[in-house]
């Protein structure tokens, strides 16, 4: 249903590439833009969120928050929601808005909504989206990307009807098994966390089994990063918990590096972090080693291995191209695989159908499927957003008070 507004709004479709950060700022300067909207905007970004966090990672400068508080300690609904108030006090005539609902629980989201819906009167919206039902119904108008500028078109809409699955290849069997891995991977027994005043978990009780697999939800800022920092060894607020990590309490001698050798890990900024020059069949090897890229030569069973997963994400014919050649969605199957090739007791995907289209969406869940149906990883799945065909028979729901989040269990294996 079509909204009735007295401006002209627009909405700009990304399915396999990415608007960068130079396009998005070069559309912020259009003239035209400018023109029609009478007068200078804004960009809403995580790319702009980056910049602030870093000004205060080099310089201590607390734009966004108070200065007795950091940008980094917040969760990723929080600062998007920091921003958004930041930018709005600055009476912009025109906001892109840049996949400004990724990574928000369904409050957040109602809470954009209602900020948008407010300004659809005076401030020019355009809208960068993925996912046609994330489109607000004022942006009528479609702009696209081509030969340095962008044009206006009509709004697009994505096919559902192709099949964006992957094709029947079975998970490669591991080159080598992990030795003396209990039955229960991870334990917590009435873990609390706070932050200085803060209470963030509130008695949390949880057993993951080997070969289960959970969803992890909560609303933005509800203790699930904090949780996952504890359990791959990145965060110091497991140490005096009863928190057991593969058999072993946390802070009895193990490393870091012992812990993380049994995790297979994925999170978006990975896809970042991984942007060297390394090829793809390389990059996979590297999860054997656990190292960014591969720097000693792959025996041959290392690369047969590498070429089966291969298969199994459908990126064969990628095997020797450059790692940050791929698109979004395909740098995301690879580092899955990547994650995935040593056959880790433990894989956590936090997020990883954020900020892809329902068609890279749907590769993802495929290949979280296959994982799941064939081999005795457990898994830990982090989102807010329910995907069709991804269903997880145990769940853990982070609900917060005011002593910190409570967890909820629904368990069905």
């Amino acid at each position: 249903m079509q909204v009735k507004t007295t401006k002209q709004h627009y909405a700009i479709a990304v399915t396999q590439e990415v608007l960068t950060k130079k396009q998005l700022k070069e559309l912020l300067k259009a003239a035209w833009l400018i023109e029609e909207a009478g007068g200078e905007g804004l960009l809403f970004s995580n790319h702009i969120l980056e910049e602030y966090l870093d000004e205060e990672y080099r310089h201590g400068r607390s734009i966004l928050t108070e200065e007795h508080e950091r940008l980094q300690t917040k969760s990723s609904g929080e600062r998007k929601k920091l921003l958004l108030d930041y930018q709005l006090a600055q009476q912009p005539k025109f906001l892109i808005l840049d996949n400004p609902f990724d990574a928000l629980d369904t409050e957040k989201i109602k809470w954009f909504k209602e900020q948008l819906e407010a300004l659809k009167d005076t401030t020019l919206l355009i809208q960068v989206y993925r996912r046609e039902e994330d489109v607000l119904p004022y942006c009528t108008q479609g702009l696209q990307y081509q030969e340095g500028h962008f044009k206006k078109t009509a709004l697009p809409r994505q096919d559902q009807a192709v099949d964006h699955t992957l094709a029947v290849h079975p998970i490669p069997e591991p080159l080598t098994f992990f030795k003396d891995i209990p039955e229960e991977l991870i334990v917590l027994k009435n873990v609390s966390v706070s932050f200085g005043e803060k209470p963030v978990l509130d008695s949390i009780s949880w057993t993951v089994k080997r070969g289960t697999s959970w969803h992890l939800k909560g609303p933005n800022g509800s203790g699930k990063t904090t949780l996952l920092s504890m359990i791959t060894g990145d965060s110091t607020k497991g140490y005096g918990k009863e928190l057991y990590l593969f058999g072993r309490k946390k802070g009895t001698g193990e490393s870091v590096w012992e812990i993380k050798q049994k995790i297979g890990y994925f999170t978006t900024t990975m896809t970042e972090r991984f942007d060297g020059m390394h090829d793809v069949k390389n990059m996979i090897i590297s999860g054997l080693y656990d190292s960014v890229g591969l720097y000693q030569k792959p025996t041959t069973l290392e690369i047969a291995t590498a070429e089966a997963w291969l298969k199994v994400i459908g990126l064969t014919t990628y095997s020797t191209k450059p790692f940050r050649s791929l698109t979004e969605v395909q740098k995301r199957l690879v580092l899955i695989a990547r994650a995935m090739i040593k056959h880790p007791p433990l894989l956590i995907l936090d997020e990883p159908t954020a900020a892809l289209d329902s068609a890279g969406a749907r590769l993802i869940v495929s290949l979280i499927n296959k994982i799941k149906a064939g081999s005795k990883t457990a898994v830990i799945y982090v989102s807010h957003r329910e995907e069709p065909g991804l269903n997880f028979k145990n769940t853990i729901l982070f609900q917060p008070s005011k002593t910190g989040s409570k967890a909820v269990l629904s368990r069905k294996d």
